[in-house]
């Protein structure tokens, strides 16, 4: 087996690499970790790898000064550099120090690493080692629930997990978004420590701690039914610990017979839930038991069309009306705050696009409007933050520099009144007496879209009504709105509603 040792001060992607590939099967024993240069160095006295993956940007000994100094005392050992894009010029310096390679975190595959891994290997002369058939309970399950493998282990499972319940805890331990220092090596430690030191452990309960990916550390307890309750207390007792060291959120799942659940269980009842630490930042430990499943429905969901059309037609407020309205409905039935701050901030800047504002100004209301959203932590000051939000929103709608003059409303009246016909930009050229391409951009200038996309936008909500009030055939409603083609009709309304005209009526249809 060809030897490998880990260097890098971020547990987490210590534990990423671990668990990437299958390196027993892929013939390699990862030796050890280190945090840094200088703690990797006192390894080696002991026992030298044959290959060492190490970060660039470390504490203490950093990987440029590290490198210098294997390669000037154990030359044999190959180096893999790990780099983020904005330190390529200092990777490259490591190079005359023996680096064989680099890979960029950002990138970073279980191909990519195969691969660097594999051109490392070459040539080195290694006393084989049979690759172990199981590398452990820890590592299959591990392997299993974060969807490197689909198979199990049942006759280990059996052997080193005999009793007939599982239940997981789950917490974050991830503090990539914060300023203050990562402590998820610590928290993690502080896991087993909790679970060793416990009172709350009696012998009927065996635990087993993983790590998942870069989000949560998470706890499976084997136990009997008559242990349920302690297991909770034991979960309670670990999560307690944890909050002495850090601001942390835990989730208890529900109990289950079968460990081919792990996948299932872990995702519906652990990560997601533990996003609702946001919409509960008065509790540390929930029980999934205990908190809704209800999702948005669809008739429920944002409707984009809708929104864009009212800022075509520059009904600011109405559109202002249609984003409060989702907002709070969002929160109803606690959407993943992460996206719906993205999704209300992606509307927060069409919408302030189409108002015209000096781009001084509305470059700086983006800001603003941003930051208050990224730094609510909580649904209590999310809310507080969106209402002075819309209120800002709102105040400005009186303050937008008119975006059409007396042609431009001559010009769309007629538009209103004839787009059942072949409209042709060159006929509305002729007909207002302008320049054909002075039309063009002058159209495009005032209403922000071309005037063929302004067409279609308003024959496809003519054809929506046409649908969700009627019930004339679809055929014929393409026809109707001014599309002789029935296909293009089809494709048109598709890629402006994000819907098939039969999808849109049977979910609208009144």
């Amino acid at each position: 087996m060809i030897k490998v040792l880990i260097v890098d001060d971020e547990y987490i992607m210590r534990q990423g690499l671990k668990y990437m590939i299958s390196w027993e099967e892929e013939g390699y024993e990862i030796l050890g970790e280190a945090t840094n240069g200088e703690e990797a160095l006192r390894s080696l006295k002991e026992e030298q790898p044959d290959i060492i993956i190490s970060d660039i940007v470390m504490p203490v000994l950093d990987g440029a000064d590290f490198t210098e100094v294997v390669h000037r005392l154990y030359p044999q050992i190959r180096i893999i550099i790990l780099s983020g894009y904005d330190k390529f010029e200092y990777v490259k310096s490591t190079f005359q120090n023996g680096v064989t390679d680099y890979i960029l975190k950002p990138t970073l595959t279980p191909d990519i690493l195969r691969q660097v891994l594999s051109k490392a290997s070459e040539g080195l002369t290694v006393n084989e080692k049979p690759a172990q058939k199981n590398a452990g309970l820890e590592r299959s399950l591990g392997k299993y629930l974060q969807g490197m493998t689909d198979k199990i282990d049942k006759e280990l499972i059996k052997k080193e997990l005999p009793m007939s319940l599982f239940t997981l805890y789950g917490v974050d331990i991830s503090r990539k978004d914060r300023k203050t220092p990562d402590l998820s090596d610590v928290l993690f430690s502080g896991i087993k420590k909790g679970i060793a030191e416990s009172s709350s452990n009696p012998d009927g309960i065996k635990t087993l701690v993983l790590m998942y990916r870069e989000e949560a550390a998470l706890v499976i307890f084997n136990h009997e039914h008559h242990h349920t309750a302690k297991v909770r207390e034991l979960a309670g007792s670990i999560n307690d610990r944890l909050l002495a060291m850090d601001d942390v959120f835990g989730v208890i799942s529900r109990s289950f017979t079968d460990i081919t659940r792990l996948r299932e269980i872990s995702r519906n009842d652990i990560f997601r839930n533990l996003e609702k630490s946001f919409y509960f930042p008065s509790e540390k430990l929930l029980e999934a038991e205990s908190l809704s499943d209800k999702t948005l429905p669809r008739n429920e969901r944002f409707d984009f069309f809708k929104f864009n059309t009212l800022l075509a037609d520059r009904n600011f407020l109405e559109a202002i009306g249609e984003l409060k309205a989702y907002n709070e409905k969002a929160l109803e039935y606690m959407t993943d705050p992460y996206a719906l701050k993205n999704q209300i901030k992606n509307m927060i800047y069409h919408l302030l696009d189409y108002m015209d504002l000096d781009p001084i100004e509305g470059e700086d209301k983006r800001y603003g409007y941003f930051k208050a959203i990224d730094d609510s932590k909580d649904v209590k000051s999310y809310r507080k933050a969106m209402e002075e939000i819309f209120n800002g929103l709102e105040g400005l709608t009186g303050n937008s520099i008119p975006g059409s003059d007396e042609n431009m409303e001559r010009i769309t009246a007629y538009i209103k009144d004839n787009y059942r016909e072949d409209l042709k930009l060159e006929d509305l050229a002729d007909k207002f007496g302008f320049n054909y391409h002075y039309l063009s951009s002058y159209f495009s200038t005032h209403m922000k879209e071309g005037f063929s996309d302004y067409l279609n936008r308003y024959r496809i909500r003519q054809a929506a009504k046409l649908l969700k009030e009627t019930g004339e055939p679809i055929s014929s409603v393409g026809q109707t709105v001014g599309y002789s083609d029935h296909s293009y009709f089809c494709r048109v309304f598709k890629k402006i509603t994000g819907k098939t005209p039969s999808e849109y009526r049977r979910e609208n249809f009144v």
